[in-house]
């Protein structure tokens, strides 16, 4: 069996997070892999966040070989470090409105992949996250690139910078 991991999909518009996450839960889907999106419509949402237990179950799936996309802006820093310290297979992207953060989001310090709304949509933001995905090794590498080479070599740099490579 496959091991799972988790994608937190986070930022200070839930709009914004949601139609990333949606799309990252399409294209993990067309590729075939077994993936679980948890956002505000999913039934309990709530209880999930407010008990933490939305890392609980993204640990739980990712152990029985499931990926979890986790659309929540979760505004706090320390609990998305303490996601990510507590599942360990976590890349976290960060939704960042052009213009500004609002409502007392704490911006990550280390998110793997970065999308900025308006200028890159949806689309480019999921291209982005499976590439990242792919560089790390939670993926396999698709046929075609959405990173040219100057973008990938600053992807790599990134990593590289984190550790993650």
């Amino acid at each position: 069996m496959t091991e799972g991991f988790t994608v937190l999909v986070t930022g200070p518009t839930e709009a914004d997070v949601e139609s990333v996450a949606l799309e990252i839960d399409g294209r993990l889907r067309a590729r075939g892999v077994a993936v679980e999106l948890i956002d505000s419509r999913t039934p309990d949402v709530l209880c999930l966040r407010a008990a933490g237990a939305a890392t609980f179950v993204a640990g739980a799936l990712a152990r029985h070989g499931v990926v979890t996309v986790l659309a929540l802006p979760a505004p706090s820093r320390a609990a998305r470090d303490r996601a990510r310290d507590m599942l360990g297979r976590l890349v976290e992207v960060y939704v960042r409105t052009e213009g500004g953060i609002g409502g007392g989001y704490e911006p990550p310090e280390r998110a793997e992949v970065e999308v900025v709304f308006p200028e890159h949509g949806a689309g480019t933001g999921a291209d982005r996250t499976l590439r990242a995905l792919e560089l790390l090794g939670f993926l396999e590498a698709a046929q075609s690139s959405a990173y040219s080479e100057d973008e990938e070599r600053e992807v790599i740099k990134r990593l590289k910078a984190f550790g993650y490579l």
